[in-house]
């Protein structure tokens, strides 16, 4: 592959690069040093990396030049945000240390954002950082103080308050008063969701997509307090207005989240609106109600950015004052979204809840549960059914089926060894040892699930560019599967799919004489695919 094509991919953010890509994203990296832009997107696609990418990272990390070891720290911070990377606490203490500038604020960047997910106590480090380096890096360490202090570093933020510098100074007086409103806000402050709300609210249910089958599963699952109106708002949004207990809205599986929905009031400069918002009585009143000690929240944006300015105005002119709910990012239990087009303010609970505890491992392109429960419900399994996912990865689809009708017979295949590790492993934390399934690395044409086939076939096929169901493209190959599939089905069996071309599959299953149903469009990380099923007659 040429520079110009690889670069083409790191473009994508589809693209997760694997081990065996380190080395030539490296070389590619040092060609465009001098295109500190195109060099920029080499460095975002590295930090997309999984464990594998980390371990290359690591590899004759001291032998690489100074601001190559810059980009690998980087990198591994990154990737220690997602998933454990072991040497990483040991390159932090030897990158502390290190001659190279660029390479020690990348480690006490490292350090500001990670915190306590790291073992041991750095402010030590940190604040001889502060003391000695060189300003840009002092001004980095004072930053990450605020994030990971005790004592000694307010002691030290308070003697930089007449710094001749006045970024250093900003920098340290933003950090003292993290650390101070970190030790005020010391109890914990957990969600207490039992109680029935005292008036009617609205809430949102936020999904990937086919917000019709959201819809479906509220009906279902919800008391009828809560369904004094269901309204379906595209494929990504679903608005119930009712009274209940929130605890019921954390049984639902299909939605990404809920939240409870008041108004941004209008008119002013928007942190002003956002501050008025939060302190409306209704606003504070319900989250006092369903948190069990300060209530603490974080600001979040509709349409991204952090808005660091207006937050820090927000959280100045709580702690002024005096108010109800502060505006702190540790410890927090609510995150309150500012939907500024559409005047409002979603409150969404931080604590997620057990529903998907067994999630203990993952992969880049395994299914987010949610898109697991979904297809699930479609497929509506009955007790001694069989059902395989012939691209199982880390077994999703299989556990939400088990959820939904005991007794099922469970059958998973994936060519991947990692993906069964992980398979394994949730199955297990799921509780589903004695259960009737099993886990077999085959490719997908040589693992079937046996001679007497299946009624239900489940499954996340692979789209993306790395793992392509075969050579002939993907559309060939999605369309060559469900070939296969109608071989394997039994009588009155079904496939229940996402496909990126619906198109293509669903004359396939026709031509293989296949009922073909479209369920509505999920979104997976940019990509639009249909949720399908193909049902044998």
């Amino acid at each position: 592959m040429s520079d110009q094509a690889l670069l083409e991919r790191c473009r994508d953010r589809g693209f997760t690069p694997g081990a065996r890509d380190v080395a030539r994203l490296l070389e590619l990296w040092r060609a465009l040093r001098r295109e500190p832009a195109q060099a920029k997107v080499v460095a975002a696609a590295l930090c997309r990396g999984d464990g594998g990418v980390a371990r290359k990272l690591e590899q004759s990390f001291a032998q690489a030049e100074g601001a190559e070891r810059a980009l690998r720290l980087r990198s591994l911070a990154r990737i220690a945000g997602r998933v454990p990377v072991a040497g990483l606490p040991e390159l932090l203490d030897a990158s502390l240390e290190d001659p190279e500038p660029r390479v020690v604020r990348e480690a006490v960047r490292a350090v500001g954002k990670l915190g306590e997910a790291l073992p041991g106590d750095y402010e030590d480090a940190l604040l001889r950082v502060a003391r000695e380096a060189a300003l840009p890096e002092q001004r980095a360490a004072v930053e990450a103080l605020g994030r990971i202090g005790g004592e000694a570093s307010l002691e030290l933020l308070d003697a930089l308050r007449d710094n001749p510098d006045p970024e250093l100074q900003r920098r340290a007086g933003r950090a003292r008063t993290l650390l101070e409103r970190r030790q005020a806000s010391a109890l914990p402050s957990p969600l207490a969701l039992a109680p029935t709300l005292e008036h009617p609210a609205e809430v949102r249910l936020r999904c990937r997509g086919a917000g019709r089958l959201v819809a479906e599963e509220a009906r279902a699952l919800l008391s009828e307090g809560w369904l004094e109106r269901v309204q379906v708002l595209g494929e990504q949004a679903v608005h119930l207005r009712g009274q209940g207990s929130p605890a019921e809205l954390q049984r639902l599986r299909t939605p990404l989240d809920w939240g409870l929905v008041f108004p941004l009031p209008p008119g002013g400069e928007l942190g002003e609106r956002v501050v008025a918002g939060v302190e409306a009585p209704a606003l504070a009143r319900t989250l006092q109600a369903l948190t069990d000690g300060p209530v603490r929240f974080r600001l979040s944006f509709v349409g991204g950015g952090h808005r660091r300015a207006l937050v820090w105005r927000v959280a100045q002119t709580l702690d002024a004052r005096a108010a109800a709910l502060r505006n702190d990012s540790r410890g927090v239990s609510w995150t309150v979204e500012v939907d500024e087009a559409r005047g409002r303010l979603v409150c969404l609970p931080r604590e997620r809840g057990d529903r998907f505890a067994y999630r203990v491992a993952s992969l880049p392109a395994s299914s987010h549960p949610t898109l697991a429960a979904l297809m699930a419900r479609v497929a509506a399994p009955r007790s001694g059914e069989r059902v395989w996912d012939p691209f199982c990865g880390c077994a999703a689809e299989l556990i939400e089926c088990e959820r939904l009708a005991p007794g099922l017979r469970l059958r998973g295949t994936d060519r991947s060894p990692e993906a069964i590790a992980a398979a394994r492993a949730n199955v297990a934390a799921a509780g589903l040892e004695g259960a009737d399934l099993s886990l077999t690395q085959a490719d997908v044409y040589a693992g079937s699930p046996g001679p007497e086939g299946a009624e239900v076939i489940l499954t996340n096929p692979p789209m993306g560019r790395r793992t392509a169901l075969g050579a002939d493209g993907l559309h060939a190959s999605l369309a060559r599967f469900v070939d296969h599939a109608a071989r394997v089905l039994a009588p009155g069996g079904r496939l229940v799919w996402v496909t990126p071309s619906a198109r293509a599959t669903a004359k396939a299953g026709r031509s293989a004489g296949l009922r073909v149903e479209d369920h509505g469009w999920i979104d997976m990380s940019g990509m639009q695919v249909t949720l399908q099923v193909l049902r044998r007659r």
